[in-house]
């Protein structure tokens, strides 16, 4: 049995390995760690260059695998890839810093990972690719969080022992950053297969994933079967309730779909070339559940994100069908993500027409809207009334682009009746204020005692900081963090707040859910 420190060499090993197989990949991974140091040291934010050194590497990596693999021979482009994505990502992120941004970006890394996944079984047989990944991070996880447990414990007992560190955060900051970043997926990127190398599973993993797990799996599908002939007996469709469970089954489908083999037994080799039909009566009930709550309340973009779920589970489902080569579902992966995160068909414009649309029918049928002119002094039918509420909310606060109808729409009686009455959002105000004041100086000088104080404990000082707790704005919370907030009592004593929490009702000029602590000076 290997040792510990024989285990470290041999990873040692593969990480010289891994270096030497995807070197610009290797040289990104240090230059966010490097950037992420910076962050931790001087303490300044630059989630931009992250994000964009990030989406390079996954463009790197893909280009390094292709070579690897002998899709491209034009070894310049690995690195010209590197360069062109860090710097149209940066930029785009310095410039226009937007949701529309942040998603289309998101959505490349997501087809990025879909392209390294369809290079890695472009030529290959599924055959335990997917097992031997999952294994191989998890034990990369594993050996990670020993070591990282390890080092922690030594620097903790440094720290007490030895050597008090002022600001022990930013070493622990930066052990995470070394072990758990540049160490760890350094490391899992040597487990990567080359075109020509085998794989292969543990016979304890295949016996807890594709046998015990695969049999709790047969079970869900069993019961969503027995759900599907509830409805068919009791003729009733419950709202809400299967879309979890369907999604699940048909996650669970590609996950095994993409590990087992018919060696792992009968039931799983019927499983590898039936399962897809196995799961049709699910998807159906799934469909027509999803098009009742569309048909209700409109498309919504976690409804959206479903639909798009489901698509990439079926092309899953017909390259079992159709006997397609593995690899040409994560094909359909990419075109799906570029298609509903970088066009006008992304996840928050659709959403949003599809509600406008709801909204102006709405107002149509209670005769607020004529030949495309907003009447807002026409008292609509309650069952109207509430459909145009349920729209105008989702558009209130969903992002994206919003239509000039929606803003006018916004000014109108009607939209302000939906909030004049019962409507707790509109009227409550929170607050939530927060200063640790460690290593802060606080002059005492002036004062003879100091004793913690709180709310809970003391409240005699609730009514006199009404008017200072009402005149408090959520939005200036940042500028009070950066000095004191404190305030001096009738009896000429100060308050230096820790926490302030409570909500404000408007209408009532009533402190709610007060609660506050701090540091009492007395004279």
């Amino acid at each position: 049995m290997e040792t510990f420190l024989e285990r470290i060499k041999k990873a040692g090993g593969r990480i010289e390995e891994s270096v030497r197989r995807f070197p610009f990949s290797f040289a990104l991974l240090c230059l966010i760690t490097i950037n992420g140091i910076y962050m931790i040291l001087a303490e300044k934010e630059a989630f931009e260059l992250t994000f964009a050194l990030t989406i390079g590497t996954l463009f790197c990596f893909l280009a390094e695998l292709s070579y690897e693999y002998g899709i491209h021979r034009m070894r310049l482009l690995i690195p010209a890839a590197a360069l062109l994505s860090v710097s149209a990502s940066y930029l785009l992120l310095k410039h226009h810093d937007n949701i529309y941004i942040y998603t289309a970006l998101t959505g490349l890394c997501i087809a990025s990972a879909a392209l390294i996944a369809f290079v890695l079984y472009r030529n290959r047989e599924n055959r335990f690719l997917f097992s031997h990944l999952i294994k191989s991070a998890f034990i990369v996880g594993v050996f990670a969080c020993v070591i990282l447990s390890g080092i922690s414990v030594c620097i903790a007992a440094f720290h007490f022992l030895i050597f008090h560190f002022e600001e022990i955060w930013k070493i622990y900051g930066i052990l995470f950053l070394l072990v758990a970043g540049t160490f760890s997926v350094t490391l899992f990127l040597s487990y990567v297969p080359g075109p020509d190398e085998e794989v292969s599973v543990p016979a304890t993993y295949r016996t807890i994933i594709h046998k015990a797990l695969f049999f709790i799996y047969l079970g869900l599908i069993g019961i969503l079967y027995l759900y599907i002939l509830k409805i068919i007996v009791t003729w009733k469709m419950p709202v809400g309730k299967l879309n979890w469970f369907g999604s699940f089954a048909l996650l669970f489908y590609v996950v095994f779909y993409l590990s087992i083999d018919e060696t792992d037994g009968r039931p799983q080799e019927l499983f590898k070339k039936y399962g897809a039909y196995l799961l049709i009566p699910v998807l159906a009930i799934q469909i027509f559940a999803i098009a009742i709550r569309l048909n209700a309340y409109g498309l919504t973009t976690a409804r959206l994100m479903s639909l798009i779920l489901i698509l990439i589970a079926v092309g899953f489902m017909a390259s079992q069908i159709f006997a397609i080569h593995v690899s040409i579902p994560f094909l359909l992966i990419p075109i799906l993500t570029v298609l509903f995160t970088c066009t006008p068909f992304n996840i928050y414009d659709i959403p949003n027409r599809s509600q406008e649309t709801r909204l102006k029918n709405a107002l149509s049928k209670g005769g607020a809207l004529v030949d495309g002119v907003l009447n807002d002094e026409v008292n609509m039918e309650t069952e109207y009334l509430e459909d145009a509420r349920s729209a105008y909310e989702y558009l209130r606060w969903s992002s994206g682009n919003k239509s000039s109808f929606f803003e006018e729409f916004s000014n109108s009686k009607i939209a302000k009746s939906f909030y004049d009455s019962n409507d707790y959002s509109n009227r409550i105000r929170s607050f939530h204020y927060s200063n640790d004041l460690e290593d802060q100086a606080i002059d005492i000088s002036s004062y003879k005692q100091l004793q913690l104080i709180s709310q809970q404990q003391n409240d005699s000082y609730d009514k006199e900081l009404k008017a200072f707790f009402a005149a408090l704005d959520e939005t200036k919370s940042s500028e009070y963090e950066e000095d004191h907030l404190e305030y001096e009592t009738t009896d000429g004593n100060k308050i230096i707040f820790k926490y302030i929490s409570f909500d404000f009702d408007e209408d009532e000029n009533e402190i709610l859910d007060l609660y506050w602590d701090g540091i009492l000076l007395i004279r």
